[in-house]
């Protein structure tokens, strides 16, 4: 019962939060556009570089949560650390983490066309020296 009720409430957090986020999204997307095409000044790529980071971001979070099983499924993955499916993680970072700690895959290669070593360079400090205490631990 706690966690269909802990369900329940993500459900109504997203029914309010999606709507508000989006709206202020919107405007304050809106608004650094209409400031800096006013101002005429350089900072326009300096403000929307991160905007359009952090979209990515987002997306490729979603998407890891959504497709985890899914991906862990279809790549056959074993490994009882690292696997998709985690939102705060990107794609491309548990593809490396794979590479890294189990095997290689072909989504890892298909990856490549983002650059050579792509997967292994998404792989963050904080990541790195998670998984790597996690396994010297075993």
């Amino acid at each position: 019962m706690k966690t269909i009720l802990k369900l329940l409430l993500e459900i109504l957090f997203l029914l309010i939060g999606v709507p508000v986020f989006m709206i202020l999204f919107c405007i304050g997307f809106i608004y650094t556009f209409f400031k800096h095409i006013i101002k005429w000044d350089y900072s326009l790529s300096k403000q929307f570089t991160p905007i359009l980071r952090n979209i990515n971001l987002v997306f490729d979070g979603l998407a890891n949560a959504g497709a985890g099983e899914l991906l862990n499924d279809s790549l056959d993955i074993k490994n009882e650390f690292v696997r998709f499916g985690k939102w705060y993680e990107t794609i491309s970072a548990v593809t490396g983490l794979i590479q890294q700690y189990e095997k290689d895959t072909w989504l890892r290669k298909f990856l490549k066309i983002l650059g050579k070593n792509h997967c292994a360079e998404a792989i963050t400090e904080m990541q790195a020296y998670y998984y790597n205490h996690l396994f010297t631990k075993k």
